[in-house]
């Protein structure tokens, strides 16, 4: 029983190393040997004494070869053939037969594959693509305390030079299949996008879990561009189990379809979009709110000929309906503003700036059908001094009053406020300082204490004492509760010249749990050329040093083997949402492949990063 099972267990490795191992090849082919005949009346040339192939970047070794020039085939005897370009390979194949078809495919019969000169494994047939385009196939096997023991992956194909496509093979043990797929297709500078499905009935749970997502940006004609953006899911937590996402619960989803022109003196925008809130109540997505349209368009600062002024206008207007109180609304406002920027000096310079703003809605409440207006004035103005050359200092005062608005207990008076900004400009270091203070008052009021208006007052440091190492620290600090709102504190080391070791940081509190600490530690090395190791861990301290609880835990381990790679993972993170599960949720896989050669690397059609900005949402 154990043979069997040892035979079956590297029959699986030696199948999914020969379906990653489907690549482009160059359309030439090299033959050499010792002894060759040529047939005139068939036109055939029969290589035999220490035969030698070199398809694309497939090496052969045969005992004979026979070569048809017109249907341009071959066929080769007792074949030893391989992609590793090692002297020694590290593995091989073996069959009694093989038929090549130049440009078109290589295929072979009860193939033994090799590890070394150890047979490993034996396949009941060979194939492999000899076409530029490529057929893709990626699996990945694991176990996960959730589902168990599983494989996911997909198969992709180039459609076109534009269009790649994916089918996605899911296997869990416990959930059953899921299955999916995507198109995606990019034309430089013109049209771009994604199209991507996925569905699956879990087994365990009779729940049928799903997710649609639509990308599209296209440039259209006279400087305008549109885009659509849609996502729809069957519950929140569908990214977290079954999807790469970064985030990995949507408790609300945004959909939208926008129309934009840009030109350099203007900006155009059209917006419809809809929002969807997740339910734990009812357990689905509830339409909340849409805008049905949203219209904007915004004037950039332009100069005014012969005066030191600059002026800029925008006008919005937006059609929206929200599921609380149930009705549609139509708002709407333009503003124009003038601003006038004085050098006073070399290092000194003040910008004044005043408005009007236009505000307008078409009712007060569902019942109230009555227009109501308002009308803002708003001055800001912005004093800029560099006292030194690593020295900046900006003081200012914001104020905004509603018209025709005496009742009021400000008398229209939105905001008063004073601001200041002090920035220290280092070789490797900047340091600045930020706060704000309320200054609006009652009529008759007298302010007494300033304590309670202040914004807060924000430090920010950002120092890199060497080029591979940098430190971040930010803190919010509250002046009324004499505490800190926020600390952040992070520190980010990678030596970039060897690329062979990183370390990040990064530590945070929020007043809203004072008494925890949120720590984030990422660590990667690579000893050797051939070995990285990676660990990831994110976890919260309370009062007791000892009370930790982890959110999630990573170990990755990768191994280069020359021709071919093994990749294991672990990964351990606690529920993002109690109600589904209590306890905490582990997973591993183990993937081991051919790793793609040089030649598939260069004409590799879709490359990583290009695929991930086809990706929004990751």
């Amino acid at each position: 029983m154990k043979n069997k099972f040892y035979r079956f267990f590297l029959f699986l490795i030696s199948y999914f190393l020969l379906l990653a191992s489907f690549h482009y090849a160059e359309q030439e082919i090299n033959i050499t040997s010792e002894n060759i005949e040529y047939d005139r009346i068939n036109k055939k040339a029969i290589y035999s004494d220490n035969v030698r192939l070199k398809v694309g970047d497939t090496s052969l070794i045969c005992k004979s070869a026979e070569v048809n020039i017109d249907k341009r085939e071959l066929f080769l005897e007792k074949v030893f053939f391989t992609t590793c370009d090692a002297e020694n390979p590290h593995y091989r194949y073996y069959a009694n037969k093989v038929h090549v078809i130049i440009n078109q495919k290589m295929t072979a019969l009860n193939v033994v594959f090799y590890l070394d000169d150890v047979p490993s494994g034996e396949l009941p047939y060979y194939y492999k693509s000899l076409k530029e385009k490529k057929l893709r196939v990626e699996f990945k096997h694991g176990y996960s305390q959730r589902d168990n023991y599983f494989s996911k992956g997909f198969i992709g194909y180039p459609i076109s030079n534009a269009v790649y496509g994916k089918l996605y093979l899911d296997y869990f043990t416990y959930k059953g299949w899921g299955t999916g797929t995507e198109f995606n297709y990019r034309v430089p500078g013109k049209v771009e996008g994604s199209v991507y499905g996925y569905h699956i009935k879990e087994q365990d749970t009779l729940l049928e879990r799903w997710n649609a997502r639509i990308y599209h940006w296209q440039d259209l004609s006279h400087n305008w561009t549109a885009r659509i953006n849609s996502n729809m899911a069957s519950d929140q937590s569908f990214n977290n189990f079954y999807t790469k996402d970064w985030i990995r619960i949507y408790g609300d989803l945004n959909s939208s379809v926008a129309f934009t022109r840009n030109t350099n003196q203007s900006s155009t925008n059209i917006l419809f979009s809809r929002l969807d809130v997740f339910s734990l109540k009812e357990n689905k997505y509830i339409l909340t709110g849409m805008s049905v349209p949203s219209l904007s368009y915004a004037l950039r600062q332009t100069k005014i000929k012969n005066l030191p002024l600059y002026y800029g206008f925008g006008a919005n207007l937006l059609r929206a309906w929200s599921r609380v109180p149930d009705y549609y609304l139509t708002t709407g406002d333009s503003n124009f503003d003038l601003t006038s920027p004085l050098r006073i000096t070399r290092s000194v310079t003040l910008t004044p700036s005043a408005g009007y703003v236009v505000y307008w809605q078409d009712r007060k409440t569902k019942l109230d059908l009555k227009d109501t207006f308002r009308n803002v004035y708003r001055t800001d103005v912005n004093l800029s001094i560099r006292s030194f050359y690593f020295l900046n200092h900006e003081f200012g005062h914001h104020f905004e009053q509603e018209l025709y608005k005496k009742k009021d207990e400000y008398k229209g008076v939105l905001v008063n406020k004073l601001r200041t900004t002090q920035s220290i400009y280092l070789d490797n270091m900047t340091i600045r300082l930020w706060t704000g203070l309320d200054i609006r008052q009652r009529p008759y009021e007298r302010i007494k204490y300033f304590v309670n208006r202040w914004d807060g007052v924000t430090s920010e440091l950002d120092y890199s004492p060497y080029k591979f190492w940098n430190i971040y620290y930010k803190n919010d600090y509250n002046v009324l509760y004499e505490k800190p709102n926020s600390v952040q504190f992070s520190s980010n080391i990678k030596f970039r010249e060897k690329d062979n070791i990183y370390l990040r940081n990064d530590v945070s509190y929020n007043r809203a749990t004072p008494d925890s600490l949120t720590f984030l530690g990422e660590m990667g090395i690579r000893p050797t050329r051939n070995w990285q190791f990676a660990y990831k861990m994110q976890t919260t301290f309370k009062n007791d040093i000892y009370n930790v609880q982890y959110y999630e835990r990573a170990i990755n381990i990768y191994r280069d083997l020359h021709c071919w790679e093994i990749d294991f993972s672990y990964v351990d993170r606690a529920p993002l949402v109690p109600t589904i599960s209590r306890s905490n949720n582990y997973e591993f896989w183990f993937n081991i492949r051919i790793k793609p050669s040089s030649r598939e690397k260069k004409n590799e059609q879709y490359e990583d990063e290009i695929e991930r900005k086809w990706y929004p949402w990751r």
